[in-house]
């Protein structure tokens, strides 16, 4: 955790990667997010796809984290209640519930403005809180489909194939919605410590897929005003912002599309006979469908080892990175420093290799605290509330928490 968000109490609501995944980043930045699950299953994403050990799945070691646990059964009046005393308490409310779930629960935002009208209500889902596919539940793929993120379909032999998309692929509505809706919280709290006004924020990962996507977008939506004689990219035949392998048989991505950075790669490597070639009518020449050119350049990329172009890039001021896999990435030089692969001490699966925060600032180094098992903080949470030890017993006993 950060600090950056130290004070802020978030209640979170709903199963799931959108809006596990949003309070994730609020509590990687310091906010206290309480996570309130039923009694019975909890959130089931704790044991689905990639596994670690039992009730310890990828998604919950990871959007889990920087959170406590409560189990509620909110169907009831004692839930209700329990609900109620979060609510009042909280600055912040997150949800991925959809359709009447959250009014039924009296969960929804008039019943919690009520409670606390200055809270910020975030209501995170696939397909977002109106319009007429709202009552609709969604998994993440189903997002990106419907932002036109998704591959082209066809026809082949009597089934549905896929192309490759137009544009560039997503990088997924539980991804970017999420992230989005973080944005949409924070401004939201910048604003009630300007006016002590409250926010219900409805954030579709659908319309933020379409969104990220704006400049394939504008591209295809407004096709006859595109300028065909435009700099724009000319594809993966571009000779100047392609990937080539290096002495060591790994890759990195070369971008020299500017002049200045193609003046300074052919300084570097001795080839000033390369530099009359560059288009300098142009912004940027990504010298496309130049095969010759990339072979050359694939012979020369071929003569240093991707630590030795990565000190030129840095020396001589040249756009050009490693393009790394997963399994490379704890050893790259660059993000070992940023700290972006952290090792977390987990109490069941021992020392774990996660990822980092990518927000940096100038407070302590970030931490992890582990994502909790299903109630683990019914009690402490319960006290602080004002329930005591008889009154949680009897809570217990009705099965309104675990």
């Amino acid at each position: 955790m950060t600090g950056l968000l130290d004070g802020v109490r978030v209640v979170e609501t709903g199963v799931l990667m959108t809006v596990d995944n949003l309070g994730r980043l609020l509590g990687d930045e310091g906010a206290d997010v309480i996570k309130v699950e039923t009694p019975q299953l909890g959130d089931y994403l704790r044991d689905i796809m990639v596994r670690f050990a039992p009730g310890w799945s990828a998604f919950h070691v990871m959007l889990n984290r920087n959170k406590r646990s409560v189990t509620v059964d909110a169907r009831g009046l004692a839930g209700q209640e329990i609900m109620g005393r979060l609510v009042a308490e909280a600055d912040v409310f997150i949800t991925g519930n959809v359709g009447s779930t959250n009014e039924k629960l009296g969960l929804d935002y008039e019943s919690v403005r009520r409670i606390n009208p200055t809270i910020v209500y975030c209501q995170a889902t696939g397909y977002g809180a109106t319009g007429p596919y709202a009552e609709i539940p969604t998994h993440g793929q189903m997002m990106d489909v419907l932002g036109g993120a998704g591959p082209r379909l066809v026809m082949e032999d009597g089934r549905v194939g896929a192309v490759p998309p137009d544009g560039q692929p997503s990088s997924g509505g539980v991804v970017l919605g999420p992230l989005m809706a973080a944005f949409g919280v924070a401004a939201a709290l910048a604003r009630r410590y300007r006016t002590g006004q409250g926010a219900y924020l409805d954030v579709s990962c659908a319309d933020v897929v379409l969104a990220s996507q704006w400049l394939d977008a504008l591209r295809f939506l407004n096709p006859d005003k595109v300028d065909p004689g435009g700099p724009g990219f000319k594809g993966p035949a571009s000779a100047k912002y392609q990937h080539y392998q290096t002495a060591d048989g790994r890759f990195l991505l070369f971008c020299a599309i500017e002049a200045k950075f193609w003046d300074n790669f052919c300084r570097a490597v001795g080839r000033d006979d390369l530099r009359e070639g560059h288009r300098r009518d142009l912004v940027v020449d990504f010298a496309a469908g130049d095969d010759a050119l990339r072979d050359e350049l694939q012979r020369i990329f071929h003569t240093r080892t991707l630590a030795e172009w990565m000190a030129v890039a840095v020396e001589q001021d040249i756009a050009m990175g490693p393009a790394l896999s997963f399994a490379e990435t704890p050893e790259d030089p660059h993000l070992r420093s940023r700290q972006m692969v952290v090792t977390e001490d987990h109490p069941v699966l021992g020392e774990l290799r996660t990822v980092g925060n990518p927000i940096k600032n100038d407070g302590p180094p970030f931490e992890v605290r582990s994502a909790p098992v299903l109630g683990q903080h019914n009690d402490e949470v319960l006290a602080a509330l004002g329930y005591d030890e008889d009154q949680r017993a009897e809570l217990r006993r009705a099965g309104v928490v675990a």
